[in-house]
């Protein structure tokens, strides 16, 4: 099943609200032309402010746009469809039987394997762990109070909202990322507090509640700087650093998307702090090579595209030590590339990101809105191999028409 550009679904949609192109233009603040254009497959959305400004002038969700989550074609896309019921059924105890968890020994093992799976991009792995840890840490904290249970609860909350969300699933990821705010409340531990920030920021950003987004990363930072000005157990103050550092980044990027704050400030602090971490706090790949690909994107997010390919150039891939990040950094190079015009190496960049995270790139909404611009501007029909290769790969149809509708 080809998927649709996101301009035909906002003719579609301005249709029903009944607006004009002229109506949803001011609403949005960009022309007329611009409108006629990207429902005429000629634009594409490839700024998250302006997906966020369709969206709330339509009055639809993001996910109406995008078409997300998008409907398996593949093995791979499958097994993301696969977690997702498990996922909701180990979240509704009502409709389940009683549980038996296992040792609190497994259970943290499972949990380790959960976080890797994320940043592997391996939705087999992530469904054979997740679900069966949620239900089992679920019953343990609700049940018996049990803290370090509800600890491992919060991680694989926070596990699922990412991987969920990432994928297009972002009412189950809001709801992971509330149940993970909501038991790291309870417990107190302000880790886990941030950790769950981090979600819940996270899926704020990827409605249209941009400043709630900001907010929380920013209190969030706040509240562990100070905390580092304390005297804490060295483990614990690292793992401190290192979310106070990833929020830090959330909250350049919320900067950035607000197009105001102090981006270049939070990734400065971020920077920092990725100097004072060691290992690998909950997965979340925390370092200053990771800092540097998060800049790629927060370029983009700030109307400053130009600087995304030097900043791609100065991180080093082979420093990443994860799929995730690494198709993280080829899809922003791809989108500053194809931004600045350049269509080759855009496909090559993405080809790259496929190849790092194989599959993941089908789930990625802007990835598929640009592959299908480039298909519909290609001079040629489906133009280059490469581009009809990468079009395949997202499920763009190579051979779609120029125009949308």
């Amino acid at each position: 099943m080809a998927r649709e550009g996101i301009g035909l679904r906002v003719a579609q949609w301005r249709d029903i609200a009944g607006l004009t192109q002229q109506q949803l233009a001011d609403a949005v603040g960009v022309s007329r032309p611009y409108i006629t254009m990207l429902e005429n497959g000629r634009r594409s959305v490839d700024k998250r402010t302006l997906l966020d400004g369709l969206a709330r002038a339509l009055g639809v969700s993001i996910t109406d746009l995008t078409g997300q989550p998008y409907p398996p074609v593949t093995r791979a896309d499958l097994e993301t469809y696969r977690v997702v019921p498990q996922v909701r059924a180990a979240l509704d105890e009502d409709d389940n039987g009683p549980v038996q968890a296992r040792p609190l020994d497994q259970l943290e093992v499972a949990a380790d394997r959960a976080m890797a799976a994320r940043m592997a991009c391996d939705m087999e792995a992530l469904g054979r762990h997740l679900p069966a840890l949620l239900a089992e840490t679920r019953t343990l904290w609700f049940d018996n109070g049990d803290r370090t249970a509800g600890a491992l609860l919060v991680k694989a909350a926070v596990t699922g909202s990412l991987a969920l969300k990432a994928a297009g699933w972002i009412d189950l990821g809001i709801r992971l990322s509330d149940l993970a705010d909501t038991v790291a409340a309870a417990l107190g531990d302000p880790v886990c507090i941030a950790a769950a920030q981090f979600a819940v920021a996270q899926c704020a950003l990827s409605t249209t509640a941009r400043k709630r987004s900001a907010r929380l990363a920013k209190s969030g930072a706040e509240d562990l700087d100070r905390l580092t000005r304390t005297k804490l157990p060295p483990a614990m103050l690292n793992d401190v650093l290192a979310w106070m550092g990833v929020l830090h980044l959330h909250a350049a990027l919320s900067d950035a998307a607000l197009s105001g704050g102090d981006p270049d400030g939070h990734l400065a602090a971020a920077s920092a702090a990725a100097r004072h971490v060691t290992g690998d706090p909950w997965r979340m790949e925390f370092s200053n090579a990771n800092v540097a690909t998060w800049a790629v994107g927060i370029a983009l997010e700030n109307g400053q595209p130009e600087r995304a390919p030097e900043l791609a150039r100065l991180v080093d891939p082979n420093q990443l030590r994860t799929k995730q990040r690494r198709s993280r950094l080829y899809l922003d190079t791809g989108r500053a590339l194809f931004v600045a015009g350049d269509s080759e190496a855009a496909v090559r960049a993405l080809l790259a990101a496929d190849h790092a995270a194989p599959g993941d790139l089908r789930s990625r909404a802007t990835a598929v809105e640009i592959v299908a611009q480039m298909v519909r501007d290609a001079p040629q029909r489906g133009g280059s191999e490469q581009l009809r290769d990468l079009a395949v790969r997202v499920g763009v149809d190579p051979l779609a028409p120029g125009d949308a509708r």
